[in-house]
């Protein structure tokens, strides 16, 4: 048997990985200085921010499938399943759902109003103070976001060589991810293709290679025994954060979000001509992310099966279990050198790529929102362009500074996750409040938003006290170390199915004490409906919009049939389209001439 306390010497990178990785830097560099240097001719705001609209099919659905790429798929993930089972499996189901929503309900207002920002949106259909509002909720999020998302590679690359060169190498990502936001959308859809084929080659490889010494089945039974395989989880606890209701609604709404209303998405949307071929674009994408999302799962149960019988972080040989797939692939890596390294580029790819999106919308944000409304009607594209590019470098500069200077951003890692749900929570609510129902109106918006700001903050603020003093705490499967010293897989295979069960019957169980032990994926879905809740009914309170004096194409197709088949509304147009009869006219001024003389008369 090992000891609890073992220390696992980590395994660095070999110089075929350094290569690997010096190439994945010379392809991301050739791309910067292709779009900076070379093909500089979209060089105006639209051809910034949506490639000149005449992009391919191909591109836009690579682009699409890159955007969920990040290192939370492919780091978080397989933990995620590790610990607490297959369940997340069922997010399929919702990401079906979802985009069949968003090419119904969503795509056709924007791709027919074409806005180069979403969030012009709302002052078309609701106010300005309500464009704001809901621009500056979207840039504070995604400015708290940003650090994070180079955060967990560099946790990651900590394993596989010294510190130091950890930061250096966050850095450098943030650098090119700079560097490839000025280069604009198309820029940023090259390295989500290159990003695409590294992070499918990163997850399958591994999964395949940790297979050959066990076999298929037997990792089946490892994950069987361990209670991993979870297909149906209707866990009514609301503070369990992976049951089925939680996977499917409450992720629904954070994805919509993302994928129908987000700054980024809508510009790879409207980037092709079409709508048709937009909603092509849609459906690849989701097949694509649905594979990588089960190979991100089969990943996750293979690591289990590797670690069912002696968990790494219980035999101290990793600090905690965000470092559990790069432990995995340092065992890996002694059997098939160079996995590793194939796998950590991947995770630069996908955090470059992500980190470059969320610049590229934070620049286009600030200055359709802020800054352009300021600017002289006579400003040229060209001026407009250069100062999107200063805005990617100050963003980049920003997040870079923060990486670099920050020792520990755990605290923070979790802060702004709970803050960008809340907001797309509320930004979701706020635009489906304005596209689906059409008497609503701007009091109805800005009485839903806030309150339903009030509401999450208020939740999200419970739910971090509640984990800071143990009222809410995040249970899994059971964890064991029986299997330690053990290198046969049936050994393990026995050892979990023996322990497994005592552990199970071990786990410590708490009622639900109070609404702050809500878990955090709840708060987009309550963000959302607490906006249409509340909006509606203050829209009808404070007097409905006058739909008449709108433009249609501010409501989905659903809507705007209603609306033409109301019969007031048809005949108010009829009566205003008549033309007027000749005769009538007459007649009437002729009633109107003897009444009058009769009033003279008397």
């Amino acid at each position: 048997m090992r000891n609890s306390t073992i220390q696992v010497s980590p395994l660095y990178f070999n110089v075929a990985e350094y290569c690997l990785f010096g190439i994945n830097l010379g392809v991301v560099i050739g791309i910067i200085l292709y779009f900076l240097f070379v093909n500089n001719k979209y060089n105006t705001v639209s051809g910034f921010l949506f490639g000149g609209k005449n992009m391919s099919i191909v591109s836009i659905s690579l682009g699409l499938i890159a955007s969920h790429l990040t290192s939370i798929t492919l780091l978080g993930v397989p933990v995620e399943i590790y610990l607490r089972g297959t369940q997340y499996w069922a997010s399929a189901l919702s990401l079906i759902f979802v985009t069949f929503l968003t090419a119904v309900i969503y795509l056709p207002v924007f791709h027919r109003l074409q806005l180069s920002s979403s969030f012009e949106y709302l002052e078309i259909r609701f106010s300005t103070h309500t464009r704001t509002v809901a621009a500056v909720l979207f840039v504070v999020s995604k400015l708290m976001l940003l650090p994070i998302v180079p955060y967990v590679p560099l946790l990651a690359f900590r394993l596989v060589t010294n510190p130091l060169a950890s930061r250096i190498t966050a850095v450098i990502c943030v650098a090119c991810s700079t560097l490839i936001a000025i280069g604009g959308l198309r820029a940023i859809i090259s390295i989500g293709i290159v990003t695409t084929f590294l992070a499918l080659a990163g997850t399958a490889l591994p999964s395949g290679l940790a297979l050959l010494p066990m076999g298929f089945k037997r990792m089946w039974e490892i994950s069987s025994h361990g209670s991993r395989l979870v297909f149906y989880d209707p866990d009514p606890e609301l503070a369990h954060h992976t049951s089925f209701f939680v996977v499917t609604l409450a992720l629904s709404t954070n994805w919509l979000w993302k994928i129908a209303l987000s700054q980024s998405s809508v510009q790879k949307l409207l980037a092709v001509p079409t709508i048709s071929k937009a909603r092509i674009c849609l459906a690849i994408s989701c097949v694509g992310i649905i594979l990588m999302k089960m190979l991100s799962c089969f990943l996750g149960l293979v690591i289990y099966a590797w670690f069912a019988g002696c968990d790494p972080l219980l035999t101290g040989q990793i600090k905690k279990h965000e470092q559990l797939v790069p432990h995995f692939l340092n065992h890996l890596s002694t059997m098939f050198p160079g996995i590793c390294g194939i796998f950590i580029i991947s995770i630069f790819s996908a955090t470059t790529g992500c980190i470059a999106s969320i610049i590229n919308s934070i620049s286009g944000v600030v200055f359709e929102e802020f800054i352009r409304p300021w600017m002289p009607q006579s400003t040229n594209e060209q001026a407009c362009c250069k100062i999107m590019k200063f805005l990617c470098i100050m963003v980049g500069l920003y997040c870079a500074c923060v990486v670099w200077l920050a020792r520990e951003l755990d605290r923070l890692q979790h802060v702004a996750s709970g803050v960008t749900g809340v907001t797309a929570g509320t930004l979701l609510g706020l635009f489906t409040l304005g596209i689906v129902f059409s008497r609503a109106n701007c009091s109805g918006a800005l009485s839903g938003c806030l309150l339903s700001l009030v509401l999450c903050g208020w939740l999200l603020i419970g739910a971090e006290n509640a984990l800071a003093t143990g009222a809410l705490t995040f249970q899994g499967k059971p964890l064991v170390t029986t299997g330690c010293g053990k290198a046969n897989f049936t050994h393990i295979l026995v050892n979990v199915t023996t322990v497994i069960p005592n552990a199970a019957r071990q786990l410590p169980t708490k009622p639900l004490q109070s609404l702050f032990r809500i878990s955090f994926t709840y708060c987009p879905f309550a963000g959302a409906v607490a906006v249409l809740l509340i909006g509606v009914p203050m829209s009808y309170l404070t007097g409905k919009s006058k739909v008449e004096s709108m433009n249609p194409d501010v409501f989905c197709p659903l809507t705007r049939s209603f609306l033409h088949k109301l019969p007031d509304r048809s005949a108010t147009v009829s009566l205003e389209l008549r033309p007027p009869n000749t005769q009538d006219v007459y007649m009437a001024l002729d009633e109107a001439l003897k009444h009058l003389k009769d009033v003279i008369d008397r």
